[in-house]
């Protein structure tokens, strides 16, 4: 099996119909490919019950090679290839479509699906990664290199960065009997953003609110932020009346610490991203996911094939496409698994027939 992270490329999944790619003969593929019968085999075995051998964990994922070595490239990467129909991983896409072409071209799906996908997508803040998917990126460089990259390139005025505090599940265990909740807490996320796409989103509303009280505000507040790189939160120390504070947190760009005394004594607030919670929303979801699914398993642990048929809700007939459904409308597959794998809920390894992915126990 080839070593690059293969999601639309499944057997299972549709979507070969769409971007189809040059027929290979047989004979060709017959000495490269496992048989089908061990094939078939190992597919089933975490079901079973049965370890799945592992090779190495010399693991050579498609996104990281598309890095070069460059948090701005890594960044792009990421949020060039979200959406499933629209990632060039590892397949050739028309640049010349746009993202809702691509979308109402997709086969399976009823129109008031695809209407609802694209509802979905346009209320989404765009650019918008978390740490932990640039984790994942650098995994051979390490975390280290990771923060050290984001903090030069914040300190240029290249990227911002946000810290939601109370945003992720901390996911324990499965309880059907119960509510079927998976958490007992919750930990700060960091997201990220080129600098240029977060002026971008401010520009929108001051265009939106010319001549009106905001523009003011916005005007000051995009000042600021320009000066501050590095800048996390906002107080009225800051040159920030209390009722220009309230407008900022009522436009979403600012957003309650978890310390509340202290917010009531000092005013402090983070500075956000507008709407960053259906994004973080939709991240969770899928680390949720992804616990549940790998959970049903003995050893914790799936071929990534199984992880992508499961995605998809392929069966015999062939694949349902659920994952262009609520709630991730279509979101990539790769990104859910490079934030578990880059804050240590996954790790993943080579088998002699694919890679396989398992629960660490950290989650």
């Amino acid at each position: 099996m080839p070593s690059n992270f293969r999601y639309s490329a499944a057997k299972t999944s549709n979507l070969n119909k769409i971007f189809k790619s040059p027929t290979k003969k047989k004979n060709t593929l017959k000495g490269i490919l496992p048989s089908q019968v061990k094939y078939k085999q190992n597919l089933n075995k975490s079901d079973e019950g049965e370890q799945l051998q592992i090779s190495d964990y010399d693991v050579k994922l498609d996104y990281q090679l598309s890095r070069n070595n460059d948090i701005i490239t890594a960044i792009d990467t990421i949020v060039d290839n979200q959406w499933t129909e629209s990632s060039s991983l590892d397949r050739f896409i028309d640049e010349t479509e746009t993202m809702e072409q691509r979308v109402f071209k997709l086969s399976g799906l009823s129109m008031a699906v695809k209407a609802e996908i694209m509802k979905y997508r346009l209320q989404l803040p765009q650019g918008l990664i978390t740490t932990n998917q640039l984790y994942s990126i650098f995994e051979n460089e390490g975390n280290t290199f990771v923060d050290k990259s984001v903090e030069l390139a914040i300190r240029q005025g290249k990227v911002r960065k946000f810290i939601i505090t109370n945003a992720s599940p901390i996911i324990s265990n499965i309880n059907k009997k119960t509510t079927g909740k998976m958490t007992y807490g919750y930990e700060n996320v960091e997201i990220l953003t080129k600098s240029e796409t977060y002026f971008h989103c401010i520009d929108k509303l001051l265009s939106k609110y010319k001549d009106k009280p905001q523009e003011e505000i916005l005007q000051k507040f995009l000042q600021f932020v320009k000066t501050n790189p590095n800048a996390l939160y906002v107080s009225m120390n800051n040159g920030f009346a209390h009722n220009e504070l309230s407008m900022l947190i009522d436009l979403g760009f600012l957003t309650l610490t978890s310390n509340h005394l202290n917010e009531i004594e000092s005013q402090q607030y983070s500075i956000s991203y507008p709407n960053c919670g259906i994004y973080l929303k939709l991240i969770n979801t899928g680390r949720s996911w992804i616990v549940k699914t790998l959970s049903k398993s003995k050893f914790k642990e799936y071929l990534e094939d199984q992880l992508i048929s499961k995605w998809e809700g392929s069966d015999l007939n062939g694949s349902k496409m659920n994952n262009y459904r609520k709630p991730f409308y279509g979101f990539e597959l790769n990104w859910i698994l490079a934030d578990c794998l880059g804050s240590g809920i996954l790790e993943v390894f080579n088998t002699p027939v694919g890679r396989g992915w398992k629960l660490t126990g950290k989650r």
